[in-house]
């Protein structure tokens, strides 16, 4: 705790230390970012007000200096990313302890849809695009009944920019810094009455801070917004993300065997489209959502495969006498070839699910709601979830929920790589949530939540049964997983030019700790001053459970992080960006197994120009 305390002092007086030093330039007129507030009926979907939900908005992804998408997520309450190393580290993510290795437990959509692979069943963490995000959205514990499989650990909604989104009619930025990093974005869009267009390419390459960390990726996106008749809006968006780097679950076995790793490199070409058509009229909107999500994965090694997930999903919400509602029925499809292993593989799904709100009485909100899932080859699923919400005086809100999540095993778990299981059952989970949150007119927030999950079948790898041929462990459900744990946080502005950020997260992992976190605190403060803006995030991570290079469970020692971020507008439109990662150079490991440490102290530097 005394490195922790000494990096809080040090954040706090860099950033006043820079405020003072810069006091003399003008203030602008526009406070450091905006809450976006999900209390409202209008702004969030039914059944949301009994939840733990936050939203990461636009202005706090250009604020944070971030590379990617899990660069972002760890600083949310209850959310965890472990990372051998920087770009192209594909990653674990999971929220409450749920996520997996690799992380299977969590859906994460994009513009709404699911985007998990659909052979492998679990998410590609470093497939998603910071550059193209709008805004995400992180509900935690399990929404079955609100968004289907996967969802036993969490949500994470990312919502892309479109043509619509932006101020400005395109942009052009070159970043550059430490392991020979180096990279480009550009973007420009177009408008007229009935159409909008937002095209954005861009590449990053570096050499990594360990000989096994280069990475190179080129990521394309495309959006297309037109007015039709009748009051109904469609939107087509694509993107693609095209990349290779070397694979890191060699280098942590070789680590393990005590020999040399060999360098196979691995190309990854991630691809996503949504069509959506909606029509928002009074209190009702109607939406219709085809997506197809795709890959080719070709590693040195030989594996080579081809996967792909689609479907179809019809939404409404509708009024409800005093209330609202929404119903939705999907299809989808998820499968594909590994050609290297002569194997394809398909499954269907699917759903039926309705969610309603109602007040029970004055200041009181009451929301109840079912998903039906018929997926093939596996028994029907009934997905409930039930919510109170209470507002009380001086704008706070108590909550309470149940909701259920589930996830049936992929064709990873059942078919592939030995340490595969074909007699594996769905896993799910019950969260029984409290908590309470207020809201000011300032824009200010906090909100504490107390849960306990119950989990039955968990996938999780154990040793192979005495006599069993094969290797020395596979998947297998686990029985009766518990856990509990609290979070509490807040974002509050103070005044125009300062704007902070805290949380803290507590989690009982019970008896299966792998890839948990029991202690994790989570904060920042921005301050501008004329036309600089300077950024602060420290994180304290305790009590991570991970296994080493034996596959022994072994708790991972603490360890603190600060990063800093400063930036100035300059003139016609041009703003330069300075991020320090690692202010203090600590060595640290989130990753047992592995044989290098995460990335010292590294400096990257930012030239954007819009206009």
């Amino acid at each position: 705790m005394n490195r922790l305390l000494k990096a809080v002092v040090a954040l706090g007086l860099a950033v006043s230390l820079a405020s003072v030093a810069w006091a003399s330039e003008e203030g602008d007129e526009e406070p450091v970012f905006e809450v976006e507030v999900i209390g409202q009926a209008a702004q969030r979907p039914p059944g949301s007000a009994a939840t733990s939900t936050s939203v990461i908005t636009e202005t706090e992804i250009e604020r944070s200096g971030a590379q990617n998408l899990m660069d972002l997520l760890v600083r949310e309450p209850g959310v965890w990313v472990s990372r051998q190393g920087g770009m192209g580290f594909g990653g674990n993510v999971s929220i409450r302890g749920f996520g997996g290795s690799p992380p299977t437990q969590l859906a994460v959509l994009l513009d709404g849809h699911p985007t998990q692979m659909g052979i492998m069943g679990h998410i590609l963490p470093t497939s998603y695009v910071l550059e193209n995000a709008r805004s995400i959205q992180v509900l935690r514990g399990p929404a079955g009944a609100m968004y289907g499989d996967m969802a036993i650990g969490g949500v994470i909604n990312i919502v892309t920019r479109g043509p619509r989104d932006e101020e400005s009619t395109g942009a052009v930025s070159a970043t550059g810094g430490s392991f020979d990093a180096a990279g480009g974005q550009a973007w420009f869009r177009g408008l007229n009455e009935q159409w909008g267009y937002r095209a954005q390419l861009g590449s990053f390459n570096t050499d990594g801070d360990n000989p096994f960390a280069k990475y190179h990726g080129d990521n394309y996106s495309l959006a297309i917004d037109h007015s039709l008749r009748g009051g109904w809006e469609t939107t087509l968006r694509g993107q693609r993300l095209v990349y290779t780097t070397f694979d890191q679950r060699e280098v942590a076995n070789a680590y393990a065997e005590e020999r040399p790793a060999e360098f196979i490199e691995q190309d990854y070409d991630r691809q996503d489209y949504d069509l959506t058509f909606s029509r928002s009229e009074a209190h009702h909107t109607t939406e219709i959502k085809l997506y197809r999500t795709q890959g080719e994965h070709e590693f040195q090694d030989g594996f080579h495969s081809e996967d792909f997930g689609q479907g179809i999903l019809v939404s409404q919400i509708v009024p409800i006498r005093s209330g609202r509602g929404r119903w939705s029925i999907a299809w989808k499809s998820l499968g594909g070839d590994v050609y290297s292993m002569a194997q394809s593989f398909s499954r269907d799904e699917r759903a039926a699910h309705v969610m309603l709100e109602q007040p029970l009485a004055r200041q009181t909100e009451v929301s109840a709601g079912l998903r039906y899932a018929t997926p093939d080859d596996l028994d029907e699923e009934l997905l409930p979830h039930l919510g109170l919400a209470h507002e009380l005086p001086n704008r706070w809100t108590l909550f309470t929920s149940a909701r259920r999540g589930y996830r049936a095993p992929s064709f990873r778990e059942l078919f592939l790589f030995g340490i595969n299981n074909p007699n594996l059952q769905p896993e799910s989970a019950w969260q029984y949530e409290v908590g309470g949150r207020r809201r000011w007119s300032s824009g200010a927030q906090v909100e504490l939540s107390l849960f306990r999950i119950r989990a039955d079948d968990l996938i999780v790898l154990r040793p192979r049964p005495a006599g069993v041929p094969g290797l020395p462990v596979q998947y297998a459900n686990a029985q009766d997983v518990t856990r509990n744990g609290f979070e509490v946080g807040a974002r509050w502005p103070a005044g125009l030019d300062t704007a902070c950020y805290a949380n803290f997260s507590h989690l009982n992992p019970g008896e299966v700790k792998e890839q948990t976190v029991g202690r994790k605190l989570a904060a920042g403060v921005d301050r501008r001053s004329g036309r600089w803006l300077l950024s602060g995030d420290i994180e304290y991570i305790d009590r991570l459970f991970d296994y080493d290079q034996t596959s022994t469970l072994v708790q991972v020692p603490a360890f603190t992080v600060v990063n800093l971020k400063a930036s100035r507008s300059l003139a016609y439109g041009a703003k330069l960006g300075l991020v320090i990662e690692n202010l203090f150079d600590r060595t640290y490991r989130v990753d047992p197994a592995y044989p290098y440490p995460m990335s010292g102290r590294a400096v990257r530097l930012q030239l954007e120009k819009s206009w």
